[in-house]
């Protein structure tokens, strides 16, 4: 079992990039953010059933949002509200990827917004809401934070205090692990963000949470990297394997 999530940026210019996860990389749980409508990425002439796989919501004043699909399954949006087109979520039933034990699971596509407010605060509210949906549910979420979401004995960034609250609240309240950082533990962070103005930078913004009880079943998190990817998007998709 594989899930990811990517930011497209701006919608995805090539609109390739769902194509290039679900077929080139055999995802079957992806996350986005800034993607342009599903359909301009899997043309329903092409991708006849996709409709029925996937939620969206856009950023009005954008016209590009985030959005989930699974690859199979029954998935049926989740609204959060005061988020619309940054956050979405779903409730995946009959999924051949899920735990056996869960009849259910809910997902959360994050993209904390660029508001005038801080990244952290935003990422606060936006788990206080998702709390308030799913709080006691098996629940998977992931995105870009804007903020970083790994622990390293190595970075290049100052971790502030409120980031450290998110990652504490992620474990201990919601009792998820970081994929990346269990499967990577105290490795320098892999870059997921490459800033237009300083691209060398590492900076490693976005992350996939899941139920603590699939920790055994973690064989590999990495961030998809490579001229290939650098053409797509200033994002490099995170990919989480499973037994």
């Amino acid at each position: 079992m594989k899930l990811a999530t990517y930011n497209l940026r701006s919608g995805g210019a090539t609109r390739a990039h769902w194509g290039k996860m679900i077929n080139e990389q055999t995802i079957d749980l992806l996350l986005v953010q800034e993607s342009a409508h599903p359909d301009e990425h899997l043309p329903p002439l092409l991708h006849a059933d996709a409709r029925t796989r996937w939620v969206w919501t856009p950023v009005k004043q954008n016209g590009w949002g985030s959005g989930i699909y699974s690859a199979t399954g029954t998935v049926t949006a989740i609204p959060v509200s005061g988020f619309e087109g940054w956050v979405i979520g779903a409730e995946i039933t009959g999924s051949t990827w899920q735990n056996e034990s869960s009849q259910s699971m809910i997902v959360f596509s994050i993209h904390a917004p660029s508001v005038a407010e801080s990244y952290s605060k935003q990422v606060m509210r936006i788990l206080d809401v998702i709390y308030e949906i799913a709080a006691g549910r098996d629940m998977i979420i992931g995105g870009d934070f804007n903020l970083t979401v790994s622990a390293s004995l190595e970075t290049s960034r100052p971790i502030s205090k409120q980031d450290l609250e998110i990652r504490k609240q992620l474990s201990d309240k919601f009792g998820l692990i970081n994929c990346w950082q269990e499967a990577n533990p105290n490795q320098p962070l892999a870059q997921t963000l490459r800033w237009s103005r300083e691209p060398n930078t590492p900076y490693h913004c976005d992350g996939l949470f899941v139920p603590s009880s699939w920790r055994s079943r973690l064989e590999s998190s990495i961030a998809l990297s490579g001229d290939e990817w650098i053409q797509l998007s200033d994002h490099n998709p995170v990919v989480a394997t499973f037994r």
